[in-house]
């Protein structure tokens, strides 16, 4: 039974990157696009705000607590955790002991690992190549420009790590394109295992030069508001408003 799940993208929550969208409508589109499950990992700040969990139950949708984090300055994955818990995760030592200490039901990604901009774990990867669970195809690559991901994916191989990919969507036109088939139930832990066990297809198509540009200037200049944070569920809302 293969499964479609993207365990990396953004909504209106995240406090970095002021998208037009909040997660109910990633959600609904997920749900549009046959998902069985995915992770909303926000910049630095988990969501958990219940009711949005409730709505992603309500459309059959498995919604996996997750957070883009900052490790020793590099982003990394984290899926199934609290905000209360990623704050105790500073260094990969802190992020060694926590992962022996929750087991299996925590999962590690390294999210774009070499590509060259932000906050990639480039040089530190392989030293700390043992907390990750999975390596992930980076979304943003040309067909005749992939150096990052081949680089990456040498890596993996040589550490037998699984591949993973991942839409990374901070918009929803870039969601869809890039996902990951599971061979697995529906289910947070069975999800975990097989992606640990690489029972996975992922597929990440390159980018196209229009995506590049609307990627790089028109969402920038047209779509995003830096600080600004839209909630599924404003304060005082309840689920029927």
């Amino acid at each position: 039974m293969m499964i479609k799940v993207d365990m990396h993208m953004h909504s209106g929550e995240d406090p970095e990157d002021g998208l037009h969208y909040p997660a109910t409508v990633l959600i609904d589109r997920a749900v549009e696009l046959g998902y069985a499950a995915i992770a909303i990992t926000l910049h630095r700040k988990v969501i958990e705000d219940e009711r949005v969990f409730d709505y992603a139950r309500q459309k059959g949708l498995l919604l996996i607590r997750s957070v883009e984090w900052v490790i020793d300055g590099a982003d990394v994955l984290l899926h199934n955790i609290t905000q209360r818990e990623a704050q105790k995760l500073a260094t990969f030592d802190d992020l060694r002991a926590y992962k022996s200490e929750r087991g299996e039901d925590l999962l590690v990604v390294a999210p774009h690992p070499l590509y060259p901009v932000g906050h990639s774990l480039g040089s530190r990867l392989e030293p700390n190549i043992d907390l990750f669970d999975a390596i992930e195809y980076a979304p943003v690559h040309l067909s005749l420009f992939d150096i990052y991901n081949r680089r990456a994916m040498r890596i993996a191989k040589r550490h037998a790590k699984p591949v993973v990919a991942n839409s990374d969507a901070h918009n929803l036109w870039m969601f869809g394109r890039h996902y990951t088939l599971v061979d697995a139930e529906p289910t947070m832990l069975s999800i975990f295992r097989a992606i640990r066990e690489g029972r996975v297809q992922p597929h990440s198509p390159p980018i196209t030069l229009v995506g590049c540009f609307r990627m790089f200037f028109s969402d920038p200049l047209l779509e995003r508001k830096p600080g600004r944070v839209l909630e599924s569920f404003p304060s005082g809302a309840t689920k029927a408003d």
